[in-house]
């Protein structure tokens, strides 16, 4: 080999080298760049990671309640709390030993909410008992009516109620208090979001805590399959010192109810139910049953505006135990269920109007079908028909519903001079509705006096808006001839100088 291809190999070997070591070096800078960049998105991760755990809700309370403690006191005896048949609307279909609730659904009962009070109400302590949604039913509306029908279809209210007390819980009343199946506290007209919404197969606990030594005492809560749905849920003051009736109000709804003494599911603590209660801390009612094993249907005959209904009203209060079948009852339950009427004109106690542009109810099914179902059941009726029960004919139809072997059917007869109680009955309704008409009439004017100070305030203010507006308008002009004036002068002086 010359000199010269040594000289050239030797070139290029120094060139092959140079770029080895230029490629050695690209690639470890490449390599650093990629090990900062992992570092960097190492960093932003550890960073992100923290910021996540920051955002992170706040842990929720501790749990306050406790185990139950071993009670050695007397216990209700098996079977003595259970669901109270004669407390009962008329549309709560029990079955299965009264483990399961059915509604009815049929001729407008599908609008309607039925509900029931237990045989047992507490008065201290803390118990439980359970509920759960097993079947939900849909029916297909009939076309053609205008009406608005309340949702949601499927309802639970699950609370508590004074004995006496209406059955339909959340009805804006003050002897009851209630949380539904859409998370809702209720409490007269006050409604409040509380927890979650509960549907089919969930199981629904409801805790009554009256136990005053329990931080959580006068509260009522919810569980979800054993888990807290909400917190503790203060028992409004208007209902405490009372004895308080867990009380089931549902629609469109198959329930499966359980007060014991097992749970369906277990809670975080150990806790009584219903069944397992101390009979000092639970009132238990007997179900009155007739002695000669007929129940009783009054049929009241009267004349029209002779005190007609009056009279009814002083007889259910004086025998709550009878259920009042009648148009006018009706009306009250749809409107206690959430059916929304149009203001009619005219009233009337006997036939109001039922016009609620749903089908079922302005063709009177209810009617029809409570007609069937009624008899069937172990309850005292009364039936406040004030047509009806004055022609022969009608009469002869409605006392058909109700067999003689079956029931003692009553004609009362509300004619003649009246009793000395029902004299004083009558006043006192008499001297309330004065009363009432007396406070309406103060009301009304002092809120017309309201209201004419409101207008008077207004019209002063705007006065002075005017005023006020005035004074800046005229201010506004004489700044302008003021001007004028000057640039006037400021030309008479140029004129003069030139």
């Amino acid at each position: 080999m010359s000199a010269e291809e040594e000289k050239e190999d030797a070139e290029m070997q120094g060139k092959t080298e140079a770029k080895t070591e230029e490629a050695e070096e690209s690639a470890e800078a490449k390599k650093d760049v990629a090990d900062g960049k992992e570092e960097e998105k190492e960093e932003q991760d550890d960073e992100e990671a923290k910021e996540s755990a920051e955002k992170k809700e706040p842990e929720k309370p501790k749990e306050q309640e406790a185990d139950a403690a071993d009670d050695a006191r007397a216990k209700v005896s098996p079977g003595a709390v259970d669901i109270n048949s004669a407390d009962a609307t008329l549309n709560v279909m029990p079955t299965a030993g009264n483990k399961l609730l059915m509604p009815l659904t049929e001729g407008g009962f599908q609008h309607l909410l039925a509900g029931f009070r237990t045989t047992a109400g507490i008065k201290s302590g803390r118990y439980m008992f359970e509920v759960k949604i097993v079947e939900t039913h849909n029916r297909n509306e009939q076309q053609g009516g205008q009406g608005r029908v309340p949702m949601p279809r499927q309802l639970v209210r699950l609370g508590l109620s004074t004995a006496g007390s209406s059955l339909i819980l959340a009805d804006g009343g003050s002897n009851c208090v209630s949380i539904d199946s859409e998370g809702f506290f209720v409490f007269e007209k006050a409604r409040r979001k509380v927890s979650q919404k509960c549907g089919r197969d969930v199981t629904m606990a409801v805790l009554v805590n009256m136990d005053e030594a329990s931080p959580n005492a006068n509260t009522i809560s919810i569980f979800k399959d054993g888990v807290r749905a909400c917190e503790p849920q203060a028992i409004p003051e208007k209902l405490r010192g009372k004895t308080l009736f867990p009380t089931i109000t549902y629609k469109n709804v198959t329930l499966q109810v359980n007060f014991g003494p097992v749970p369906l599911k277990e809670l975080p603590f150990k806790c009584n139910m219903m069944a397992s209660a101390a009979t000092a801390d639970v009132e238990v009612t007997e179900v009155p049953k007739p002695s000669d094993g007929k129940y009783e249907v009054v049929f009241p005959v009267g004349l029209p505006d002779q005190g007609y209904f009056d009279w009814v009203d002083a007889f259910l209060e004086k025998h709550p135990d009878y259920i009042e079948i009648s148009d006018r009852k009706l009306l009250d339950w749809a409107s206690k269920s959430g059916l929304w009427r149009p203001r009619t004109q005219g009233h009337s106690n006997d036939k109001p109007d039922m016009k609620f542009g749903i089908p079922q109810m302005d063709d009177l099914s209810v009617k029809r079908v409570l007609s069937h179902i009624a008899p069937t059941t172990c309850h005292n009726f009364i039936v406040p028909e004030l047509k009806a029960n004055l022609m022969a004919d009608e009469r002869k139809e409605a006392l058909s519903k109700f067999p003689s072997h079956d029931f003692k059917r009553v004609a009362a007869v509300v004619v003649g001079e009246p009793t000395a109680e029902y004299k004083a009955k009558i006043q006192e309704l008499i001297l309330a509705d004065k009363k009432e008409k007396a406070a309406s009439e103060r009301r009304k004017k002092v809120a017309e006096e309201e209201r004419k100070r409101l207008i008077e305030e207004k019209r002063k203010k705007a006065d002075e808006a005017r005023k006020a507006a005035k004074r800046k308008r005229d201010g506004e002009e004489d700044a302008a001839k003021e001007e004028e004036t000057k640039e006037e002068e400021e030309e008479a002086k140029e004129e003069t100088k030139s």
